[in-house]
């Protein structure tokens, strides 16, 4: 446990986009009204957005950006690497691998993980895309994959299988279409890849219009992918994956299909086993599992008030007959957390729905923590604003020629202009990181 201070204690879990634009956005005076602890895993921020360029061997650890670096000019900022592993927001305090931490507010940004939305074997044999060394143990499977098939001969080690065709889904296996022929190339391999992209829906990246997804699913189809909607992943099995496909006239003509991608019949008339050795998971993500141990939160997302205070809280660990912990019975004090990013889970005013948890939105919601914190330290009395958010586009990727998206609310773009667009936002993150 930190020593006794006079100053409030401010704990930040997890070194994600949120939290890393809320230090980022601090003024530096700020710094010398309270303790500022950030409690991270990694020695590093991750630039996740760029997972799939990782996975396909076009980018590598040059989206890690060491923390010592990119916060060395914020004074008496404490960082510690551990493992939070509970919160006890009944005692203000957090469970960590190597200690326990007291906070005076905290502010819990710790990203996702994979969502299996309980698929038989997607744990066990599907290969999840939510971190730095997931995406390396993904380009190091295709490359073992590839020898494989220089000493056998059998296809299926070319054969890669991507579970989902949204946002992440369809990034990936558009830059594995672009990535991979070189790897194979490097090992003399003239066989072409087999890129298949499996989405339940009728057509990919469902989040944007018909025209964007039609776009979208033409280029990928363009790069040689073959792109199976309509159709349903029942189980991952070792050695692939089986699906159900819901469209009638695909299910009447399934043989065909199957035999014209290389799958394998496996069932009835719409049971089909693809095979495949390297089968990628992208069909969906949930929140931290620190908040399913801590507190009773469905996908492990808190719903916020438009202030990100959690709108109730109950603690998991009253339920739980092994927990070493006594949680006091008074109600917790819910005004002295904020739950941003992947964590967090907050109504659109406007369309009554969550909005999804975007790198963008998780960098304004940062920077919102950010002026509040600051007024707060400098003795201002006057209740904030409510936090809003107005999304300045959403583009994606489809390789590093290729993009369909949205400038602002509802303009379209498509194609190299809409990738050049997104470059340049990264490009200046990467610059306020170092600056």
């Amino acid at each position: 446990m930190q020593p006794q201070t006079s100053k409030p204690t401010i704990l930040l879990l997890g070194a994600g986009y949120a939290n890393i634009a809320l230090l980022k956005s601090l003024p530096k005076s700020t710094y010398t009204h309270a303790h500022f602890t950030l409690i991270t895993d990694s020695s590093a921020y991750c630039e996740s957005v760029l997972l799939h360029e990782v996975a396909s061997g076009y980018r590598g650890s040059e989206i890690l950006h060491p923390l010592t670096a990119i916060l060395s000019s914020i004074p008496s900022l404490e960082i510690i690497q551990d493992r939070v592993q509970t919160i006890c927001a009944h005692e203000k305090r957090v469970l960590c691998a190597n200690g326990s931490y007291d906070y005076d507010t905290l502010i819990v940004g710790l990203g996702f993980r994979s969502d299996s939305f309980g698929i038989a074997g997607v744990e066990k044999h599907a290969l999840p895309l939510t971190s730095f060394t997931q995406a390396r143990a993904i380009y190091e499977r295709i490359c073992e994959n590839l020898n494989h098939y220089a000493r056998t001969q059998d296809t299926a080690y070319l054969r890669i299988v991507v579970c989902g065709g949204g946002f992440s889904g369809c990034e990936l296996v558009a830059t594995l279409a672009q990535e991979l022929p070189k790897l194979a190339r490097q090992r003399g391999i003239q066989e072409p890849f087999e890129l298949i992209c499996v989405e339940a829906l009728p057509n990919v990246l469902p989040m944007f219009s018909k025209t964007l997804a039609q776009k979208g699913r033409a280029y990928l189809e363009k790069l040689g992918v073959i792109v199976r909607s309509s159709c349903r992943i029942l189980a991952c099995e070792e050695g692939g994956i089986i699906v159900q496909d819901s469209s009638s006239p695909q299910a009447q003509n399934l043989e065909s299909t199957s035999q014209n991608s290389g799958a394998d019949l496996e069932g009835g008339n719409s049971s089909e086993k693809i095979t495949s050795f390297c089968v990628i998971w992208t069909a969906g993500v949930q929140g931290s599992e620190v908040m399913a141990h801590s507190f009773g939160t469905p996908k492990s997302r808190v719903q916020t008030t438009p202030y990100l205070h959690p709108k109730s809280l109950e603690s998991a660990l009253k339920q739980s007959p092994e927990s070493k912990i006594s949680c006091q019975s008074a109600p917790i004090d819910t005004e002295s957390i904020f739950i941003l990013g992947d964590c967090s889970a907050l109504l659109d005013p406007d369309s009554n729905r969550f909005y999804p948890p975007t790198a963008q939105m998780a960098i304004a919601q940062g920077r919102y923590v950010a002026g509040v914190l600051a007024s707060k330290l400098a003795g201002s009395t006057s209740a904030p604003a409510p936090f809003t958010y107005a999304p300045q586009g959403t583009i994606c990727s489809l390789g590093s020629r290729y993009g369909v998206g949205l400038l602002g609310a509802s303009f379209q773009i498509s194609g190299v202009a809409a990738i050049a667009i997104k470059r340049a936002s990264e490009w200046r993150w990467r610059f306020k990181l170092k600056h």
